[in-house]
């Protein structure tokens, strides 16, 4: 079976840092790059794609910010920057600028353009087999009048 776009983040070069052990937070559930980008409203594979185009030092800070965000024991918070030297080094080299970095990373985790268009013709086209095969509905006519009986007043008159 071939893989789909949908499919292809599981062989991004970015998944070992953003899968990435950080620590355990206050509540005793750990936590992943991943895991803090997400908290934080940020596309994870974005977010990680821009660093890897930050001086080292940018980086760290950056990456030490974020965790310092987090739930973590005091310990963990005070080690923010040696946990993220650690996890710096996790990132893929730096290999394109900034813009197609990005780019392509947020392009594998989104729909091919083709999926909107596919859905909304089969909506069309159901919405239509739907209104074609409901029966009719005839709109309510007011009670007929009742017919007057004419009497024939001459029909029981014979003439002798």
């Amino acid at each position: 079976m071939t893989s789909t776009d949908a499919f292809a983040l599981k062989n991004s070069s970015l998944n070992a840092f953003l899968y990435a052990d950080v620590g355990i937070e206050a509540n005793g559930s750990a936590l992943t790059i991943l895991s803090i980008l997400a908290r934080l409203g940020q596309d994870p594979w974005a977010e990680a794609a821009r660093w890897t185009t930050l001086p080292k030092a940018a980086a760290i800070d950056c990456l030490a910010r974020s965790i310092g965000k987090m739930p973590l024991d005091q310990r963990a918070l005070a080690e923010t920057n040696v946990t993220a030297s650690r996890l710096f080094l996790l990132l893929p080299a730096q290999v394109q600028n900034t813009g197609q970095t990005v780019r392509s990373a947020i392009g594998a985790s989104a729909l091919p353009g083709w999926v909107p268009i596919a859905f909304l013709c089969i909506s069309l086209l159901m919405g239509l087999a739907v209104s074609m095969t409901s029966p009719s509905v005839t709109p309510a006519r007011e009670p007929a009048a009742p017919v007057a009986h004419q009497i024939d007043h001459n029909a029981g008159i014979s003439s002798q």
